[in-house]
């Protein structure tokens, strides 16, 4: 989990500095959104709440802190996955355990779509900090599909010469490429039931042996 909210000094903040430090997260977040992280300013951050640079340095050192921060907000909220991701997809409902989870993940994603991409983008570009919050986020899914995987592998459902980890980061990397791109798919005449269904599909087919 993240860790308790501290000021630039390395204080704890109180209440009320927390709110103010919540509404400068907030404010990232929106202009994310509207204008991308490309030349994003401090003082862009603080015109937005009303309030000036030197506040916004008391919370963080630079607007990528801010940012890693909203990456490890995102990054933690994948714990709500934790519930469809533990129940058994090889049962007679197995099929449906794999279309909740599918579901649940792109309700996930779309919460918090601009951050992780953002995210992604900067630990692909190098940056420790942000690698870390994306090993982190996967760390709450692989080793369950990795699992399951090697589950099918001893029933001869799956076969053993297929890599359980490697299947599982590919598993979870389609998700995610899939649903980065879902605007270019919907342009297509996908629709948010049918992306749903196909990466069901695949997943169940992949992870379990099962015929879709």
């Amino acid at each position: 989990m993240t860790e308790p909210a501290i000021a630039s000094d390395g204080r704890v903040i109180g209440a009320r500095a927390h709110r103010t430090r919540r509404r400068l997260l907030d404010a990232t977040a929106k202009l994310l959104q509207e204008r991308g992280a490309l030349g994003l300013r401090v003082v862009d951050i603080t015109r937005e709440v009303g309030t000036s640079p030197a506040t916004f340095y008391q919370y963080f050192p630079d607007v990528e802190e801010a940012i890693l921060v909203l990456a490890d907000e995102a990054t933690d909220d994948i714990e709500s996955l934790r519930p469809y991701i533990a129940t058994p997809w090889n049962d007679g409902e197995g099929v449906v355990h794999v279309q909740e989870f599918v579901a649940a993940f792109m309700e996930y994603w779309d919460r918090n779509n601009v951050i992780l991409r953002v995210r992604d983008l900067r630990a692909e570009e190098g940056d420790d900090r942000f690698w870390a919050a994306r090993r982190r986020g996967y760390a709450a899914i692989i080793p369950e599909l990795t699992d399951k995987i090697e589950e099918a592998q001893a029933s001869g459902r799956v076969s053993k010469e297929l890599n359980s980890y490697a299947a599982a980061a590919a598993a979870m990397a389609m998700l995610e490429r899939l649903l980065t791109y879902r605007s270019v798919f919907r342009r297509r005449g996908v629709t948010k039931e049918a992306m749903a269904a196909t990466l069901a599909a695949i997943l169940y087919e992949t992870v379990t042996g099962h015929p879709s």
